[in-house]
């Protein structure tokens, strides 16, 4: 008769996808005796298995909910050393591909939140009025 901490043990490396014949040699039980056990505990086996999953997603969660707080940091970091910083000497092409770039970030960020009709951009057109905004008469 085997302990119950050889069952235990048969139970847990089996959950971990161990083999029958590896679980043989590390607990030094017969192979026959593993495929009994292997239909009795199979609830068991499934249950661990499930519990293991659910701990690796739990761990995979953290480590990516932490990726994304130090990308967050990293990027209030450069958004406020931008902030400080002019953009008077900034080419033209690199502003206007700024003001485009911004345009459809404010669109994708409205469309995300309200499904409502997007923002204008704001961007001039060649004759100086706003694209798709109202005409003055000034």
């Amino acid at each position: 008769m085997y302990s119950r901490d050889a069952q235990d043990k048969f139970v847990e490396l089996r959950a971990q996808g161990w083999t029958l014949p590896h679980i043989a040699t590390e607990l030094h039980v017969s192979k026959r005796t593993l495929v009994d056990w292997n239909r009795e505990f199979a609830a068991d086996v499934k249950s661990m298995r499930a519990l293991e999953l659910e701990l690796l997603k739990e761990k995979f969660l953290a480590s990516r909910e932490e990726d994304l707080n130090r990308l967050a940091r990293l990027k209030k970091d450069v958004d406020d050393e931008l902030s400080g910083r002019t953009l008077k000497f900034l080419p033209i092409e690199k502003l206007f591909r700024l003001s485009l770039d911004l345009g459809q970030q404010i669109q994708d960020a409205q469309q995300n939140t309200e499904e409502e009709p997007p923002l204008t951009t704001g961007v001039a057109s060649a004759n100086g009025q706003a694209a798709n905004g109202p005409k003055s008469n000034h």
